[in-house]
């Protein structure tokens, strides 16, 4: 239909110009690429939006009328991403989220995990680690140059029902802090030491550890309010001593 009104020297229709055309070599370059960047695993179509340099997924839909019809065409033979995403290191995964954290300055929330163009996926991190917020305290772990004791302990233990059972009698009488209260310690102190300032982020080579402010050799709980973030320094020249506020 050509309905065209024309006003001065301005043609107004109801045609829209074609600005780009790719052709489908081009599309099917651009499929094999980004196959290439997932490690030729299986990949969705909202993933390769996330990396594609060129045309949309949409546009591959329109072409070849089926997201599989596109990867055959192609001659891609993926890999399911469930097969092969437990033989990804978690070194691996945590240099990405370190250089996905660094960008956007603070803990990436899900959205801002996927607009950065991650090579490993959210639920892959979720999947590894009983959850986001596990995955995020277990890079924290790394990072700071801790043992990984509780990091692999998340990955291959059930997740918590409630939040509630980290803090319960039973809980609060042991001494070691599960990645949750650590991490809920490290964000509310700002992954820094709170006696020195000192911190991973700005000075590579510190290590944060989680220290009980009332010792808990000498009946102090292992709980938020009597936890903090202190350097290695600072919190092996403490040792076990209680201090006093004057």
């Amino acid at each position: 239909m050509d309905i065209t009104l024309e006003r001065n020297t301005m043609k107004y229709s109801l045609d829209r110009p074609q600005y780009q055309v790719y052709s489908t070599e081009a599309m099917l370059g651009e499929l094999r690429r980004v196959a290439a960047h997932y490690e030729n695993r299986r990949f969705s179509r909202r993933e390769y939006d996330a990396v594609a340099a060129a045309c949309k997924g949409s546009a591959i839909l329109a072409r070849f009328g089926s997201w599989q019809g596109a990867l055959d065409a192609a001659g891609l033979q993926l890999e399911k991403a469930g097969k092969n995403r437990w033989l990804i290191a978690d070194q691996q995964l945590f240099e990405e989220m370190e250089r996905v954290w660094s960008e956007v300055g603070h803990r990436p929330s899900h959205d801002e995990w996927v607009s950065h163009n991650p090579r490993y996926s959210y639920t892959t991190y979720k999947a590894r680690f009983k959850g986001w917020v596990n995955a995020c305290a277990a890079f924290i772990a790394y990072v700071s140059g801790e043992e990984p004791n509780n990091a692999q302990a998340a990955a291959t233990s059930k997740p918590e029902q409630k939040s509630a059972k980290a803090q319960s009698p039973a809980n609060l009488e042991k001494r070691n802090v599960s990645d949750k209260l650590r991490y809920r310690v490290l964000a509310r102190d700002h992954f820094q030491c709170v006696l020195c300032g000192r911190s991973p982020a700005s000075e590579p080579g510190v290590k944060l550890h989680i220290d009980h402010i009332v010792p808990f050799s000498k009946g102090g709980k292992t709980e938020l309010e009597n936890l903090r973030s202190a350097c290695n320094t600072c919190n092996w020249g403490k040792g076990s001593e209680v201090e006093i506020a004057l």
